[in-house]
């Protein structure tokens, strides 16, 4: 059994890994991650400028906010350092600064987990909003309030920060000595405190599981099936619909769209449940297979994928986000112009005052 699980674990070799890797860690993921962190940061202003008083902008403006501070914590420089090197460890680092990257490690890994996971679980949200918005249309604006919508974002936000503030006791820098070099290498590895906790281990992973993998994406296309439903049967009904019934329609296959997103991502990251031979979602891993390290990036893409998408849809299916974003280049175009034409007559009164100057001198 161990021999066919190796024979299927190592069938890449460490150089071809190590290859793969390069590519994925240095080249795939910061071209997506940096496009997302500026769509979202777009997305965001687009979004306040259109107003938080409507709760479905409230949702997305805490989507873009988790998905932009995971993209960032994901590719934190103690998390690179310590993947950079194929052995997975700080190498070539005194004790203090190792000390230093393992705590900076462990913030960003909190914030990288729990702000995924947040951006994960807020299609939910959507998908209980729109769901009001459908069947309660009268009495909306008394049971999905500003208010309570941020008061759930807020739930989500400290539900995942205190999982993983939790699980960050798991993992413990240790030193060991290289063989080769005589130096003091860093590694990270489960602590104690995991070792001697496996009910508790348990239960958490059960947790993580269940509120990250199962239940949001049962949630979301359930309710999402509802809601393309409704939405059909409304068209059938379009001639009678108010103008802000047709404002409701358009919002929700916007939402729609982004939970669609969702779900194609949910299904991709959720492999490792079911081959967990080939796919992990540990980084801290102590003996992962080469398969193992290729799929932990490219879900992990496939996650940062997600985060950066949700600004295509808006700019694809949203004509006011598309000209309220226009308009924002046009102000910024404006402004630089208008430097420019400040500059341009100072410098056409100058030359007369040098000229009187020159004259003067040459007299």
């Amino acid at each position: 059994m161990n021999s066919s699980y190796l024979s299927q674990s190592e069938m890449i070799s460490d150089q071809e890994t190590w290859f793969i890797m390069k590519i994925l860690m240095f080249g795939v993921t910061p071209f997506v991650c940096m496009f997302g962190i500026v769509g979202n940061v777009l997305s965001m202003a687009v979004l306040v400028k259109h107003g938080l008083n409507k709760c479905s902008n409230i949702i997305l403006v805490a989507l873009a906010f988790s998905d932009i501070t995971y993209l960032a914590s994901f590719n934190s420089v103690p998390k690179i350092l310590y993947e950079a090197v194929w052995n997975r460890e700080y190498v070539g680092y005194s004790k203090t600064s190792c000390d230093v990257l393992f705590v900076l490690f462990s913030f960003f890994t909190l914030l990288d987990y729990s702000l995924a996971l947040m951006g994960m679980t807020l299609p939910i949200l959507i998908t209980v909003e729109r769901l009001v918005v459908i069947f309660l249309p009268l009495s909306f604006d008394r049971v999905i309030t500003p208010t309570r919508t941020w008061l759930a974002v807020v739930g989500v936000a400290v539900y995942w920060l205190s999982i993983f503030s939790y699980t960050s006791f798991w993992q413990v820098l240790e030193f060991d000595v290289d063989n080769m070099t005589k130096k003091s290498v860093g590694i990270i590895k489960r602590s104690a405190f995991y070792e001697s906790n496996p009910y508790s281990v348990s239960l958490i992973q059960n947790l993580f599981t269940y509120s990250s993998m199962v239940v949001p994406p049962i949630v979301t296309v359930a309710g999402s099936i509802v809601i393309s439903v409704q939405i059909r049967v409304a068209l059938l009904k379009r001639k009678s619909m108010t103008t802000r019934c047709r404002s409701n329609n358009r919002t929700t296959k916007l939402l729609l769209a982004v939970n669609g997103v969702y779900c194609v991502t949910a299904a991709v990251i959720s492999l490792p449940m079911y081959i967990p031979e080939y796919a992990s979602y540990s980084l801290t891993n102590e003996t992962p297979s080469n398969i193992k390290r290729i799929s932990y990036q490219v879900l992990n893409i496939a996650e940062c994928m997600n985060c950066s998408s949700n600004f295509v849809v808006y700019v694809i299916l949203n004509k006011r986000f598309r000209k309220t974003l226009r308009d924002f280049f046009q102000c910024g175009h404006k402004a630089k112009s208008s430097v420019f034409n400040s500059y341009q007559n100072l410098t056409l009164r100058q030359p007369a005052t040098r000229l009187g100057t020159d004259t003067v001198y040459h007299q």
